[in-house]
């Protein structure tokens, strides 16, 4: 099996290899933002009724310590606006809006690379192409013999890096178009879940009572 990859590499040329680097980063990033994603908190509605219920008994210590018991970037946020919340609503949703933003180049980290790799991939094994047709030229010129067969057998070695230029970009578009869709979806659960903590510390601080929907149970979420 190793020879006949490294056969398959050798036929493609030094282009394989620079094909072969982009391939191996992009799974590196996908394996990295897939153990991201799946150490965030996948229960925002269960923590923020933890949150409230602490709030609602007048401790607020404790809804700090709720949020350092679990993992991920929304219980720092929150944990951020916590710490404030003996500050009015507007002083409370800047500083959970300044925690957001802060912590939305981590969502984003590394993706950039992914999308580059979906644009130079083809571009890359077009260029070991175009190469490797003049190469299979230089042999007919050499050798004399223009024939179909030696045309053919020149021509599909140089599209081995056509081909594996494609699949590279093709994954890494699909991953790429994944991890936005997602950072997407967690950014708005985010920006929700801040919204309602600074209205539960607003009502707090008044002295309203807390909208039952903030405390009523919620069924557990599947971590995403």
């Amino acid at each position: 099996m190793f020879a006949g990859f490294m056969t398959f590499m050798t036929r493609g040329g030094w282009d394989m290899w620079v094909l072969l680097a982009l391939s191996i980063i992009t799974v590196a990033i996908v394996i990295e933002r897939l153990v991201f994603f799946a150490s965030q908190h996948g229960d925002t509605k269960g923590l923020l009724k933890q949150i409230a219920q602490k709030i609602q008994a007048d401790d607020l210590a404790g809804a700090i310590k709720v949020c350092q018991a679990n993992k991920g970037m929304l219980p720092r946020i929150l944990e951020f606006g916590l710490q404030r919340g003996e500050k009015n609503r507007a002083d409370i949703t800047d500083a959970l809006s300044i925690a957001l933003m802060e912590h939305l180049n981590a969502l984003e980290r590394n993706l950039g690379i992914i999308g580059t790799i979906a644009v130079i991939a083809p571009f890359v094994g077009l260029a070991g192409t175009v190469l490797g047709i003049i190469h299979a030229f230089d042999e007919i010129a050499l050798k004399g013999n223009a024939s179909p067969a030696v045309v053919a057998s020149g021509v599909s070695e140089a599209l081995i890096t056509t081909f594996s230029g494609l699949v590279v970009a093709v994954i890494a578009v699909i991953f790429f178009n994944y991890f936005k869709t997602r950072i997407k979806v967690y950014n708005q659960e985010m920006i929700v879940a801040a919204n309602q903590l600074a209205e539960i510390l607003h009502f707090h601080n008044t002295g309203a009572p807390i909208p039952s929907e903030l405390l009523a149970p919620t069924p557990t979420q599947a971590p995403k």
